[in-house]
């Protein structure tokens, strides 16, 4: 039987409001079940988020080692986050962590390095300055997949606000994070990949507040009037959401017949990462605006909320051209659909319970969390519709959701969408 489900209000304390509290990690196996101003029909007015550039403090990069115990800990690579380090026993090592500034959402990110002399098992604790423990570790050494922590290896105090991990090092290096590591350096290489297909074009849509690249990826027919825009990574935690937003794409880019079909009539415009300084520095939530960027939809006092309006309003500025569906791809502790509320007067209409229904339909033993919402909020879903009256989603992925499930999921969303949105084009 197909499981689908409403989160209203009433779930909010479940997870299913994207301002609401973070729940505790889950050790893995033991998480969750799997324009230009047409209509607005909702009386919700936008709320304007403090989004100014507020001060930020930029960590200092080191490797700290304790010498007598032959113990290295560093935060030199792109992503890390260690606030400060110290040894308190013979193999017993404490890694302080801060939020880039606060008040920060409870997303508190941790990735490091280390290794020692010789092999042995020691003992990190993570302690926390302006946040709790969230994410379930992952670890891995050089040549080897990101790996969870065997849930022996893990301790969480939730009384002393901290969780030990206990580590097998050696001369070998072993890196330690929240979860599995994509930088910039890691979009800029899928970018590429995907731009060897003659079908797909690669350009750089603007640059982050430190000068970093927002690569975007461009297919379908250059000529099509019905375009499709995908942003993600405007959380630098955000890993999952990450998956599913590359299993999407490639689903959409790839060469099955219906993505072949849906490419003549559809152009597909993806901006993968939209905070690159958060995600290279190590963030918890923040660019280096100290800004939460998915906050910033109205004013767009942020240069990365403003590369992505320039380039996707441009696209749309020429008569006909119109917004089909729009998608943001982040992370929480459950799998969520945060949609718009039914009453909202879309253009293409009829969208989103289709698409829903396709998934519940090709997966029909995976829960469909189905969250409306209005437009009260300055995310990027109210956006894609106030700016341009299209139907759009935030796509929410579980911090500890199955990674082959995840792949699947976007597999069959992408899908879905291709098929939606070919059966309305056709109805026209």
């Amino acid at each position: 039987m197909n499981k689908r489900t409403l989160c209203v209000s009433l779930l909010a304390l479940a997870g299913c409001s994207p301002a609401g509290p973070v729940g505790s990690p889950v050790a893995p196996g033991g998480g969750p079940p799997q324009a230009g101003g047409r209509a607005a029909a909702s009386s919700d007015a936008p709320t304007l988020a403090i989004s100014e550039t507020r001060p930020i403090e930029d960590m200092h990069r080191r490797t700290i080692g304790f010498t007598e115990s032959g113990v290295w800990i560093s935060n030199e690579l792109d992503g890390g986050r260690v606030s400060d380090a110290w040894q308190e026993g013979d193999s017993e090592f404490v890694v302080h962590l801060r939020p880039e500034n606060s008040p920060v959402n409870n997303s508190a990110w941790y990735a490091f390095k280390l290794w020692s002399e010789d092999a042995k098992w020691i003992e990190v604790t993570l302690t926390y300055e302006g946040g709790s423990h969230r994410y379930w570790p992952e670890a891995r050494r050089g040549g080897e997949a990101w790996a969870p922590l065997d849930s022996a290896d893990v301790a969480i105090d939730r009384n002393a606000n901290e969780a030990t991990f206990r580590l097998r090092v050696g001369p070998d290096t072993l890196w330690v994070a929240g979860q599995e590591m994509m930088t910039s350096s890691f979009f800029n290489s899928w970018t590429d990949s995907l731009a060897r297909e003659p079908h797909i074009s690669k350009t750089i849509a603007g640059r982050s507040g430190r000068g970093r690249a927002m690569p975007m990826v461009q297919f379908g027919d250059p000529a099509a009037t019905k375009h499709v825009m995908i942003i993600g990574r405007q959380h630098p935690p955000e890993v999952t959401g990450t998956m599913a937003l590359l299993a999407f794409v490639e689903e959409l880019a790839g060469d099955s017949p219906l993505a072949q079909e849906f490419r003549e009539d559809f152009r597909v415009h993806v901006i993968p990462l939209v905070n690159p300084d958060g995600v290279d520095l190590g963030h918890w939530r923040h660019n280096t605006g100290g800004v939460d960027l998915n906050r910033d939809w109205v004013a767009f006092n942020q240069p990365e909320t403003r590369v992505v309006r320039e380039t996707y309003s441009e696209i749309l500025a020429d008569p006909g051209h119109e917004l089909w569906f729009g998608v943001d791809f982040h992370s929480t502790q459950r799998d969520v659909f945060y949609t718009l509320q039914r009453d909202l007067e879309t253009d293409p209409a009829g969208i989103i319970d289709p698409w829903l229904d396709y998934i519940d339909t090709h997966l029909p033993d995976y829960v469909v969390n189905d969250s409306p919402g209005g437009l009260a909020t300055p995310t990027s879903r109210n956006w894609f519709y106030r700016e341009f009256g299209a139907p759009a989603l935030i796509y929410e992925v579980g911090d500890q959701t199955d990674r082959a499930l995840i792949r699947e999921v976007a597999t069959t969303a992408a899908r879905g969408t291709m098929e939606v949105l070919m059966q309305e084009a056709q109805r026209r």
